[in-house]
């Protein structure tokens, strides 16, 4: 079955997403972008969920909220509930959602929505630093990058 990605978040959480990921990754047509400005409400934005789960109702669904207890969370919680074919995950980064956008084939829609928690925990990392003082040179490769 195929399954389709809605990430929504709080002002242009979600567009700004959508153009790390389309950088990262290419456009995908199973990624869905839905933000909450300050000119949408709780109504409004339930519409707009509503919408995109109307025009896909043949799919499973994978809800992906910036904070969890937002009203985007709140909507995305109650939309979701009413189906084994949604799964909803709250707070993760884009390190986890891009593992997701590779292995959505592979995986059930539970599985593929643990595993975004727990490539989030993953890759959430605290850098340590080092004495540049008495560590000796340090050879970090130029291989370009994006």
């Amino acid at each position: 079955m195929k399954k389709i990605i809605i990430l929504c978040g709080h002002g242009n959480y979600a567009t700004g997403m959508q153009s790390t990921l389309e950088l990262l990754a290419g456009k995908n047509q199973d990624l869905f972008f839905v933000n909450f400005t300050a000119d949408d409400t709780d109504k409004t934005l339930k519409e707009k969920l509503e919408a995109i789960v109307e025009n896909n109702k043949d799919s499973e669904i994978l809800f992906v909220c910036d904070i969890i207890g937002g009203t985007p969370f709140k909507i995305a919680a109650e939309i979701s509930n009413s189906s084994e074919k949604m799964e909803l995950v709250v707070g993760c980064n884009i390190g986890g959602i891009l593992e997701m956008i590779f292995m959505k084939e592979g995986l059930s829609l539970r599985e593929l929505a643990e595993n975004m928690v727990e490539q989030s925990k993953n890759s959430t990392i605290r850098f340590k630093k080092i004495d540049i003082n008495t560590t000796p040179e340090i050879n970090i490769p130029d291989e370009g990058g994006i």
